[in-house]
């Protein structure tokens, strides 16, 4: 079970990271899609805001076993386009966790931003397996 206490709770801001042309076709080609490298896919922002969260999925006291999750839903609030020099931020929430049938509905909500301004929010929902 997925410790309730985190609910609330805002990990530090990850470091600036530049977004480069070649992390972005690299994306695209992983997709099997054609990318110039210039201007990012609308889910990009996933190769980032999942490590985003790592400090809270390798926190033992959080109490998430990665093994046991089935990732359930992603969501997206585009400002505007990511771009090939974009220094891109995240800002991790913990927004909600429900425990249903013995099982935790984990909900993130990552904030993405480039020298403060806001890019876009993405949700993770996560389902994570109780024990049997």
């Amino acid at each position: 079970m997925l410790n309730t206490s985190y609910v609330g709770r805002t990990l530090p801001a990850t470091e600036p990271h530049v977004v480069t042309a070649e992390e972005i076709g690299g994306f695209a080609a992983a997709l099997g899609t054609k990318s110039d490298g210039a201007v990012a896919s609308a889910t990009f922002l996933v190769s980032h805001t999942l490590p985003a969260a790592d400090r809270l999925i390798d926190d033992p006291d959080f109490g998430l076993d990665f093994t046991r999750v089935l990732h359930r839903e992603q969501r997206f609030a585009h400002v505007r386009p990511v771009r090939a020099g974009d220094a891109i931020s995240c800002l991790v929430h913990v927004e909600s966790i429900k425990t249903v049938a013995g099982n935790d509905v984990l909900t993130t909500r990552t904030e993405v931003t480039v020298d403060g301004e806001p890019v876009s929010t993405v949700w993770t929902t996560l389902f994570v397996r109780g024990d049997a």
